[in-house]
């Protein structure tokens, strides 16, 4: 019976999971119900299992058939798919190492392959008796062959079945009860106990529904489901029958799970108790290198240098060698302050050996690092320059030189050197997001490169033009000469020699350098071909051209076929701009063309304003070519619009009085401009309401704030502000941004936006609030300062660290911006919570059950502030301005507040505890009326609610998160909605 039972469950569970990868849209077996033709009168192996006796013989003829026909070609095969996403995977040293040396894109890729993998295990199952040694084997690389596709909802599937269908069962067998002592089984053990003697180790196949849990681990992590994995993870490391064989595996998986959620040290930990499960000796030797990288992210520089040194003595890859060797050198912290210094003159003498020339770029690359580190970006460029000089085919290595070149250059509005360095990257070598960023620089930095160099040349035609006439020729001629050489003309103009069949004067040449190859002299070659040009006149580019008679007939043709290029004009042996007549023709003598001249300055000056204050946010350039568009330009026609973006621009500066003074200005002189009234009202009088599109495009914004997607919060603000100016911006935007930004410690943007709320809401409860955040900002270093010397225990290693249950003044953290200052707090009188409030509660039995929650009316209660879509920064600001309230409200009662992921969207504030439902329900109600005033009113209302839930009530919701019919059945049984 228990047999019958076994081959129906294994038969029906497969033939579910073949439909199951169809209806949900993943590639897989389409089910036939009707057998092959060959098979239709035929019974198969799998069907006949259990009918006949399964003797020795038959069990060793079964086993043998089993593993070597179908499990050892199908192992292999999938063995071989693993090993070619090894072979096409290429490590970067210079960057984390990912956990493994392939990735599951790649061996997705390999879907034939593993489909026929997948086919040899179902076969081998359908085709042998199922009582054989070697059917779970083949379910487990069913599984593993949907994982290896990425089929994770599949393979999780089948090891779930694997889980289920070859667990322990009873003599009539039925399942025993996993983890329960009520048929045999131990409480405290889930997996199958293994026979640790040798001889039974050496002659059968260890049971794969424990290393089905490994796998169903993996499969959890890839899926992102941490917290179920994580629980596996527990319940395994604690069972007692856990087979010593798969320690290493569970260590591995283990480190895995830390590696994922960047838990760094722990994650450390972990690998180092799996090194032993490594491949080869080349993967422990990447295992290793991973180690250094781990435990130096760990600032534990020790043992970091412990793994780098393991992983040279046993790596066969030269380059993990040289990087290993220079992350040696730049964790070393011996010989004092001076570390630094002796660490790069280290790699310096590195740099100067032969053995180590082709990894020069990587090496000055390394040294500008640590330049970095002590805040020398000069000396990093130096480096990171030379480093670019010594390119040896690796496009990686040259882009990263080539990227942190244009970013400093970027943070030192050096823009045109940041242009050139931008333009230099190969964009398909970047990762998405630095590509993204730059492919967004380079557009603006060309704006930008492009009205420098108009500005320039025009005051440079200026300076010439203003010069007496005399002293500008002769500064006419010698340019022209300059530029004759550069372009490898004569210095002197001589008059257009063309051919005519006797032999060409003799050149004149520049002298060149002895030993130097001609092509290899730019200006020789340069100066070869106008030469040709002046005396041969122009040539086709076809194979014939020393033919006399073709030549001569190709050069009457008024239209050559010249593939080439001319050097000079045709007909004219001094090229345009080289001639002391041509350069002055370009200069502005005549108003006219000094008027044409100064329309271009204007424009590339008020462009290149416009550019660095909307789409750089680079507010000092901005009121740089501002000011300098005011100053030249007194009488510029569009002087109104011109102060306002200067007064925007001084304000975001934090230059206050410099704006009251463009301000002032603006209104004195243009009262009755569109700019004074959006100065004075921060309305446009030309759009009396905001349309519904600004709204929502605010509302949106303000949404991905919340949500904590920063970059594209920032990015569609800045367009919407390049729209819209300040006229629509709410204070709760403002407020929001000025926390981003403090996180980023980024103080003075976060002031200038918090002055904004101060100067256009002043009468709005954010303005207070943002009073005090300035002040806070003000003083960051000496509250850092205070924090630093707190005395603070630190979790134990691999404990999940739960926020604190504060009671007194809120910690603050790296994330708190809202901080109390140190100013008295007058005593109020605390509001009482009554268990006779006249709060009316229907009164329903002591316990009543509805859907497995139950009401108790004097059961100690949570009052729940229900956080939906807000970013971990913002709960935490959340909870830290509850813990204000509480305190100045209710500081007599010991309440306490911690914060409760629910699912992907809602978090839970609890705090508590109350003494029953009247209590809980009575501060609930003053609470909401105070949150959009004084607790949170940068929160929109929408983004947060009230509810009471009790502990046990509280259970039932998480492992059931429908807030819905939550709220439904508080409010039938208490009568009160919020």
């Amino acid at each position: 019976m228990s047999l019958s039972r076994h081959i129906f469950s294994c038969l029906l569970f497969t033939s579910f999971l073949l439909v199951c990868s169809t209806s949900e849209a993943q590639l897989g077996y389409n089910l036939e119900i009707k057998k092959p033709e060959p098979y239709e009168n035929r019974e198969l192996k799998a069907e006949r299992s259990g009918k006949k006796k399964f003797t020795r013989y038959k069990r060793f003829f079964q086993n043998t058939y089993t593993h070597y026909n179908y499990f050892f070609n199908a192992n292999n095969k999938l063995n071989e798919i693993i090993a070619r996403a090894k072979e096409s995977h290429k490590d970067d040293y210079a960057t984390l190492l990912p956990f493994y040396n392939y990735s599951l894109e790649v061996t997705a890729q390999d879907n034939t392959q593993l489909d026929s993998v997948i086919y040899k295990s179902k076969t081998g199952i359908v085709m042998h008796d199922l009582r054989n040694d070697w059917i779970d084997d083949l379910y487990l690389l069913w599984g593993a062959a949907y994982f290896f596709q990425q089929k994770l909802d599949s393979a999780y599937q089948m090891f779930q079945f694997i889980n289920h269908s070859f667990a322990e069962k009873e003599k009539d067998g039925y399942y025993r009860y996993i983890g329960s002592r009520m048929d045999g089984n131990s409480a405290l053990s889930v997996v199958t106990k293994e026979d640790d003697g040798l001889i039974k180790r050496m002659i059968s196949d260890p049971p794969s529904r424990n290393t089905a849990f490994i796998w169903q681990i993996r499969t959890l992590i890839e899926a992102d489901a941490m917290a179920e994995a994580g629980s596996l993870i527990t319940t395994l490391q604690k069972d007692p029958n856990f087979p010593e064989r798969l320690v290493s595996s569970l260590e591995e998986v283990k480190s895995y799970w830390f590696y994922k959620q960047q838990m760094w040290d722990s994650a450390a930990a972990h690998l180092e108790n799996a090194l032993g499960n490594a491949a080869n000796k080349f993967e422990r030797s990447r295992w290793e290198y991973l180690l250094g990288q781990l435990y130096s992210l760990s600032k534990k520089p020790e043992a970091a240098s412990e793994f780098y040194n393991k992983a040279i003595n046993h790596t066969t890859d030269p380059v993990m060698d040289v990087y290993a060797r220079l992350n040696l050198i730049r964790i070393n912290r011996s010989g004092g302050e001076d570390y630094i210094d002796k660490n790069i003159s280290e790699l310096l003498r590195m740099a100067r050996r032969e053995k180590y020339e082709d990894y020069r770029d990587v090496i000055y690359f390394m040294a500008a690092q640590m330049e970095m580190e002590r805040g020398n970006p000069l000396a990093a460029q130096e480096y990171l320059l030379k480093g670019a000089k010594f390119y040896n085919n690796d496009i990686k290595s040259r882009n990263r030189s080539f990227l942190q070149l244009a970013d400093l250059s970027y943070a030192q509005k050096k823009y045109k050197a940041a242009s050139a360095f931008y333009d230099s990257l190969q964009m398909a070598e970047l990762s998405p997001s630095d590509a993204d960023r730059v492919r967004d620089r380079k557009q603006v930095l060309s704006k930008v490169v492009s009205n420098l160099a108009k500005l320039n040349h025009q005051d440079s035609l200026q300076k010439i033009a203003a010069l007496p006439e005399q002293e500008r020729n002769d500064y006419l001629k010698k340019l022209a000469r300059q530029l004759r050489r550069q372009q490898g003309l004569k210095e002197e103009e001589t008059a257009n020699t063309s051919f005519n069949g006797t032999a060409p004067a003799t050149p004149v040449y520049t002298t060149q350098s002895k030993g130097e190859w001609y092509f290899y002299n730019t200006t020789l070659k340069t100066q070869g071909v106008a030469t040709f040009k002046q005396q041969w006149g122009s040539r086709p580019n076809v194979d014939n051209w020393r033919r006399a008679s073709d030549a001569t007939a190709e050069l009457r043709n008024a239209n050559p076929n010249n593939t080439r290029g001319d050097v000079v004009p045709e007909g004219n042996a001094t090229a345009p701009g080289t001639s002391v007549e041509g350069l002055l023709a370009n200069l502005p003598l005549t108003p006219q063309q000094l008027n044409v001249s100064n329309e271009v300055i204007r424009t590339a000056l008020l462009t290149l304003g416009l550019v660095y204050k909307d789409e750089i946010e680079d507010y000092p350039s901005a009121v740089q070519a501002f000011e300098e568009l005011r100053r030249r330009f007194p009488e510029y026609n569009g002087m109104d619009e011109l102060l306002f973006n200067l007064y925007y621009s001084y304000l975001k500066t934090g230059e206050d009085a410099k704006a009251t003074e463009i301000k002032n200005l603006l209104l004195k002189t243009y009262p009755a401009s569109r700019q004074s009234a959006i100065v004075k009202t921060g309305k446009d009088p030309a759009s009396t309401e905001p349309s519904k599109e600004t709204t929502s495009e605010y509302e949106k914004i303000y949404d991905l704030f919340i949500e904590g997607k920063f970059a594209e919060a920032l990015a569609s603000k800045r367009v919407a502000d390049s729209t819209y100016k300040t006229n629509f911006w709410s204070p709760q935007l403002l407020y929001i941004e000025a926390m981003y930004h403090a996180r980023e410690r980024e103080d003075s943007l976060a002031k200038n936006t918090l002055n904004i709320i101060l100067q256009q809401h002043p009468n709005t409860p954010l303005s207070a609030k943002a009073e005090n955040f300035i002040q806070v900002l003000s003083r960051r270093k000496e509250i850092e300062e205070e924090l630093r010397n707190l005395n603070i225990e630190r979790p134990k290693e691999d404990t999940v660290e739960v926020v604190p249950e504060i009671v007194g003044p809120a910690p603050i953290t790296r994330d708190t911006t809202m901080i109390r200052n140190n100013s008295v707090v007058k005593t109020k009188t605390e509001p009482t919570l009554r268990a006779d409030s006249k709060i009316v509660v229907a009164p329903p039995p002591v316990l009543q059950t509805t859907k497995s929650y139950t009401y108790d009316v004097n059961a100690p209660q949570y009052v729940v502030v229900v956080l939906n879509k807000v970013d971990n920064i913002f709960g935490n600001e959340a909870r830290n301005a509850f813990n204000r309230y509480n305190q100045e409200k209710y500081y007599s009662l010991p309440l306490k507040s911690e914060i409760v992921p629910l699912d992907a969207e809602n978090k839970l504030l609890l705090i508590g505890n109350f003494s029953n439902v009247v209590q809980a329900i009575e501060y609930t109600q003053k609470a909401a009326a105070f949150a959009p005033r004084e607790i949170v009113p940068w929160l929109k209302a929408e983004k947060y609610s009230f509810t009471v839930i009790s502990q046990a009530n509280l259970e039932v919701l998480k492992n059931d998160p429908d807030l819905n019919a939550y709220r439904k059945f508080f409010e039938e049984h208490t009568g009160t909605k919020f």
